[in-house]
């Protein structure tokens, strides 16, 4: 799917306070392995049972989960606001009518591994359906770090078009130079309460943290398979 916009920005939307708020909520939620893909198809999974399996090879992290009744309703609301807003400017005009528990996912620098924490490239939007008959249809994160807390922790994506403009034919199969097809977040987007949204099968991926902790907030608003 081709569009004109993949990402949208929006700098320190989020107040200081409203940041320190949620680290302080987070304080109550039990702490998990990040995961990948989805292990059953419960979308209402209140304690993140229902996302997925460990792989180290392709993430490390740890997260927890907020529900509505742990979340800031205020903060709900906000988030709710602004992915609306997103998808409005941007022209995707996605339709999704849930969003799943709030992901709070924290990545550490690690001395005694040979990198840090990361998330290397992968789709929020896999091929499931959840039993509510959804698919994720936008995700969304909110920068909790100050930007001098961490080194590395860049978000990157590939660009769709780059890929279709870049795409050659050897043997009957595209080949894509994938080093040419990623771009990275602008400085802007690590500051502390800023916001990222892109559709959720954007391909995209966390680059290892050498240094401190890099703490977001992940969201994912689903709707109704594409037809």
């Amino acid at each position: 799917m081709i569009l004109p916009q993949y990402i949208w920005f929006a700098p320190a939307v989020f107040t200081p306070k409203e940041c320190d708020e949620i680290d302080r909520a987070s304080l109550q939620l039990p702490v998990q392995e990040g995961r990948i893909g989805l292990d059953n198809k419960d979308v209402d999974a209140p304690d993140g049972t229902g996302h997925g399996n460990q792989d180290d090879s392709i993430r490390t992290s740890t997260v927890k989960w907020f529900t509505d009744a742990t979340m800031p309703p205020h903060i709900t609301q906000k988030i709710y606001d602004l992915t609306c807003q997103a998808n409005d400017e941007t022209g995707w005009q996605h339709n999704f009518d849930y969003k799943e528990n709030t992901q709070y996912t924290v990545y550490h620098a690690d001395n005694e591994k040979p990198k840090g924490d990361f998330y290397t490239w992968h789709t929020d939007a896999g091929p499931e359906v959840y039993d509510n008959g959804s698919i994720r249809k936008l995700s969304m994160t909110v920068q909790l770090s100050d930007p001098n807390d961490y080194e590395g922790g860049h978000f990157q994506w590939l660009e769709p078009q780059r890929q279709f403009d870049r795409m050659q034919i050897d043997t009957g199969r595209p080949v894509i130079d994938i080093e040419q097809c990623i771009c990275s977040a602008p400085f802007s987007a690590k500051e502390r309460g800023s916001v990222i949204i892109f559709p959720s099968f954007l391909y995209h991926q966390v680059t290892p943290v050498t240094r401190g902790t890099r703490k977001v907030l992940v969201n994912w608003y689903c709707g109704q398979p594409y037809v």
